[in-house]
C-alpha cells in the first residue's frame, strides 16, 4: 500500500473544544490523517479563550495545531467541495454536511459512532437512532457498540469495527510510592457523572485505611495524571451507558488498580478479576467491600495491576491508526 491510495484531503467535523472522550476522540483520528500524510481541515466551534481552558492541555490539540497538514476553521463556514471525504461524529453535523456538500458523499461519509445509546431510539429525540438507517461508512469504536448497532445500521456501505485506542503512554511514568501496608488505601474518584463516589465515601465512616480523593472539577491532563499517580486504586464512576470510558483505561495506564461496573461500552477492555475488580452498578456496598479486598489483599492489587498494564498494550493510538488507514484505503478503492 502507498500515499496514492489514501485520499488527497479529507475534512473533519469537531462538535465543540473540551475534555469529553469523544472529542479527543475526534481529534485522534484528525491526527491520524495528518500522519497519514492527509492534507487535514479541522472545523469546529472558535477555539478555547485563555490560556489555561483545559483542553489546550491536551497533547493531541497541540500536536494538531502545530501540524504543517492541518488547517482549523469555523464549523459555521463548513465547506465541503466535490470529491471531498468527511470524518464526523456528532449527529447533528449531518445536516450541516448535506447543506453544505455539493454531490452525494456516499461512502466517503465517515460516522464515527461512539456510544452504545446510538441504538436506544429515545436518547437524543431518536436522533442517533434514526441516523444509523443513513447511508455512509461507518466506524464504530469497540464489538460492544457494533453489536448493538448492528440491527439497525444500513449496511449499504461498509461499518467497520476499530477497537478505541488512546495515548496511554501519556499516564505512565508513575512515581515510587510507599506501600499500601504502611499508609491508607489512597481511592480516587470523580463527581461529574454520578454521586457514587460520595456516597461510597460516605459509607465508610472514620475507616482509618482508606482515604478517598475526589475530583469535582474538569482537569487539564496533566493535573489529571498527577491525580492518578497519587492513587493506588480509582473508583470509576461512569453513566450507565457509555461508548468506551476511558477513564478506567487511563487508570490502568497509570499504575492504579481499577474499580468498576460493567457499562457496555467498558467491557471492551475490563476483564473481571484480571485486570479489575467489577461492581455492580451504582451500589455503595458492592463498591466498598472491592475496596476492602484490595486493602486486604496485596496480591490482588499486584495481579490486577499487571493485568491492566497488559490491556493498555493492545489499545495504541498506532494500532488504531493503522486500521484507519486500511478503512480509507477500501473507500478509495
Amino acid at each position: 500500500m502507498t500515499r496514492q491510495d489514501l485520499p488527497a484531503s479529507i475534512e473533519v467535523l469537531v462538535p465543540f473544544w473540551g475534555l469529553a472522550g469523544g472529542v479527543i476522540k475526534v481529534l485522534d483520528y484528525a491526527e491520524h490523517c495528518a500522519v497519514l500524510g492527509i492534507a487535514t481541515t479541522i472545523w469546529a466551534p472558535p477555539l478555547p479563550t485563555g490560556s489555561h481552558d483545559p483542553v489546550t492541555t491536551l497533547p493531541v490539540y497541540r500536536r494538531l495545531l502545530g501540524h504543517d497538514r492541518v488547517t482549523m476553521r469555523l464549523l459555521d463556514e463548513l465547506e465541503i467541495k466535490a470529491g471531498a471525504t468527511v470524518l464526523f461524529t456528532e449527529p447533528t453535523h449531518h445536516r450541516l454536511i448535506e447543506l453544505a456538500q455539493h454531490e452525494p458523499l456516499r461512502n466517503r461519509l465517515i460516522h464515527l459512532v461512539q456510544g452504545t445509546r446510538h441504538a436506544t431510539p429515545a436518547w437524543n429525540d431518536g436522533l442517533n437512532y434514526r441516523l444509523l438507517h443513513r447511508p455512509m461508512t461507518r466506524i464504530v469504536v469497540s464489538n460492544q457498540v457494533a453489536d448493538v448497532v448492528a440491527p439497525i445500521v444500513n449496511t449499504r456501505h461498509d461499518v467497520h469495527t476499530i477497537v478505541e485506542g488512546h495515548d496511554c503512554d501519556y499516564f505512565g511514568g508513575r512515581p515510587e510510592a510507599a506501600s499500601v501496608s504502611e499508609r491508607r488505601l489512597r481511592v480516587l474518584y470523580t463527581t461529574w457523572k454520578s454521586d457514587l463516589g460520595d456516597r461510597v465515601a460516605e459509607a465508610a465512616g472514620d475507616d482509618p485505611t482508606l482515604a478517598f480523593i475526589a475530583v469535582r472539577t474538569a482537569l487539564g491532563w496533566p493535573s489529571l495524571r498527577n491525580r492518578y499517580h497519587g492513587a493506588d486504586v480509582v473508583l470509576c464512576t461512569p453513566g450507565v451507558e457509555e461508548g468506551f470510558y476511558l477513564p478506567g483505561l487511563e487508570a490502568m495506564a497509570a499504575g492504579a488498580v481499577v474499580v468498576t461496573a460493567l457499562v457496555g461500552g467498558n467491557e471492551a477492555y475490563v476483564r473481571a478479576d484480571k485486570n479489575a475488580l467489577v461492581a455492580t452498578y451504582d451500589d455503595v456496598d458492592s463498591h466498598l467491600g472491592a475496596l476492602r479486598s484490595l486493602r486486604d489483599n496485596a496480591e490482588l492489587r499486584s495481579r490486577l495491576l499487571a493485568g491492566g498494564a497488559e490491556t493498555v498494550r493492545a489499545h495504541t493510538l498506532e494500532r488504531e491508526r493503522a486500521e484507519f488507514g486500511d478503512v480509507l484505503r477500501s473507500i478509495q478503492a
